[in-house]
């Protein structure tokens, strides 16, 4: 029986059309998959692959940055940068490997061979030659955009230089070509003389040459350092220096020059010379007869002594203690008056005069001298030297402290007090470094006088510079003599402890310390001679140096002779 009027849908009609839209509910997903993908990676990951398509085309290539440079105290330039290239090799943009090696030999000056050895151990790119000296640049320059100089890269750095050769090097110190200071001022002043190396953003072209992108600009940072040094007073420290070791072949040999009214240092010359090893802050050793000065000058203040007073000799055999017996053999006289101590460098005088002003009263004086205590000069490696507590002396300790043995000193310490008797007793802070000068234009001083105390009082300072000068024109120090001038100043030949805790007769140290001129001290000058191979004295050896020194710098500072009798002709 069939019933009209009613429609019948198709199982298999149904199928085909639910199969129809699965098919294309797949075949949208995909791309609609794509098209969320490339909203979600150009909405939210824009940046990411903006870097990475940067990345793809531009490289950032390593330069380094010009360095501040050192002057001395009138504009010397003492080290400087100077700009240099180096040659870097990109294997795999090189187009004729056997043509490269050629003209890189002929250019260069170096075997095939060698070329070919760095070729092989790199994996793709290596340096090849740096500090390239301008013609070699010139030539290379001049392919760089031709087939042949595809591969090459040119980058440009800094090389230090040292306009005065070694002068002064052993204060300037070293930097390396990564410009970094290593030692000396390089080190110390190294934020102030150096900028971080920079990125220049490069693009590389389809031969692989490197186009900088010229929209990025450098800002020069770098401050300039000044030195109280002046290079021409340097010149003439370390010409009499040099003079000095050729005579008597010390191990080591240093020399110092300040001006005492304010404490900077005017030269400062070390042999041998090593960079950033300046003897005249770091060496400590025993002065000796030098440091009679300080014992004498210490006594005198406190009143211990009066400069009339005359010393015992004791038969020039002193025991100070039972079995320790201090001897004078270099004169034969039973009294002598504090300049005849000081003429002839008694140790009995010294050593009786420092018992007699009392271990407490003789150590506070060395430490207001400055002995014992870094000086501040700004300079690394800066030595304390050694002054023992004085409730650990005993009388020998105190007798042997005042003829400057027991007691550990560094030159810039002696030098320091030595002019502050020149300054009428005024210690003053030295200085290294005159001034920074800063990218921004601001100039920074730092050499400004700085009087740290009153050690001595005016009047014997004024004593201690009388009894200098006699040590100059009737002791000892005769060899420092100036013709027109009147010099003050004191020998020292001390002997040096032995391994064994002896002294011994043939090592030993001979210096000089003194001023000149006496009626307005202008310099201050410390000469010191580490274990002179031929055996010699501070009278004999050292204080020639002071002359040497002494004239010229008289004479290139226009300083007027003091001798009232001074005859011109």
């Amino acid at each position: 029986m069939i019933r009209r009027g009613t429609t019948f849908s198709s199982p298999n009609v149904f199928n085909i059309k639910r199969r129809m839209k699965i098919a294309l509910l797949f075949v949208m997903l995909a791309p609609l998959t794509i098209i969320g993908r490339l909203f979600y990676m150009q909405t939210f990951l824009h940046q990411e692959f903006t870097s990475k398509t940067e990345k793809a085309i531009y490289n950032a290539i390593n330069e380094d940055r010009l360095r501040g440079k050192i002057f001395d105290v009138n504009g010397r330039s003492l080290a400087e940068s100077v700009r240099t290239h180096s040659l870097g090799i990109n294997k795999r943009y090189i187009k004729d490997k056997t043509k490269t090696v050629d003209f890189l030999s002929d250019v260069l000056k170096m075997p095939p061979a060698e070329i070919l050895s760095k070729w092989d151990k790199s994996r793709n790119f290596f340096f090849l030659a740096k500090k390239i000296k301008p013609d070699k640049y010139i030539q290379l320059a001049s392919v760089m955009r031709s087939p042949l100089g595809q591969g090459m890269e040119l980058s440009p750095e800094y090389e230090r230089i040292h306009p005065y050769g070694q002068s002064a090097l052993d204060i300037i110190g070293a930097s390396n070509s990564k410009n970094l200071g290593l030692s000396g001022i390089e080190q110390m002043f190294n934020k102030e003389l150096s900028q971080d190396i920079s990125k220049k953003r490069a693009k590389r072209a389809r031969g692989g040459d490197v186009i900088y992108d010229r929209s990025l600009k450098e800002k020069v940072s770098v401050s300039n350092i000044y030195l109280t040094i002046d290079e021409i007073a340097q010149y003439y420290v370390e010409k009499a220096l040099q003079k000095a070791v050729e005579n008597v072949a010390p191990e080591r040999a240093i020399a110092v020059v300040q001006e005492p009214a304010s404490g900077k240092i005017l030269a400062a010359a070390s042999y041998p010379v090593k960079d950033g090893q300046s003897q005249a802050f770091q060496f400590t050793y025993e002065p000796g007869s030098t440091f009679k000065t300080i014992a004498i000058a210490s006594a005198l203040d406190s009143g211990s002594v009066r400069i009339t007073d005359s010393i015992d000799m004791s038969g020039r055999n002193w025991e100070v203690a039972k079995g320790v017996i201090v001897r004078d053999k270099q004169h034969n006289k039973e009294y002598l008056s504090i300049p005849e101590i000081m003429q002839l460098s008694s140790n009995i005088g010294a050593g009786k005069i420092a018992v007699e002003t009392g271990a407490k009263k003789l150590f506070s004086y060395i430490k207001a001298f400055g002995f014992g205590t870094k000086t501040d000069i700004n300079f690394n490696g800066e030595s304390k030297g050694n002054v023992p507590p004085y409730n650990t002396w005993t009388k020998v300790d105190t007798a042997a402290h005042g003829y400057g043995y027991g007691i550990a000193i560094t030159p810039i310490q002696l030098i320091t007090a030595y002019s502050a008797i020149a300054n009428d007793g005024v210690l003053m802070q030295p200085h290294l470094i005159d001034r920074i000068e800063h990218a921004n234009g601001k100039i920074e001083k730092l050499s400004k006088p700085i009087k740290i105390r009153q050690v001595i009082k005016k009047e014997t300072a004024q004593a201690m510079k009388k009894v200098l000068q006699s040590v100059v024109e009737h002791g000892s120090g005769k060899r420092a003599q100036i013709k027109g001038y009147n010099v003050a100043g004191k020998t020292g030949t001390a002997e040096k402890l032995t391994k064994e805790g002896g002294y011994a007769k043939r090592n030993h140290v001979v210096s000089f310390c003194g001023m000149v001129p006496v009626s307005n001290p202008q310099f201050t000058i410390l000469i010191i001679l580490d274990n002179p191979a031929k055996y010699t004295f501070g009278g004999t050896a050292a204080a020639p140096v002071f002359k040497d020194i002494a004239e010229p710098l008289l004479t290139l500072k226009g300083i007027a002779p003091d001798q009232v009798d001074f005859d011109f002709n």
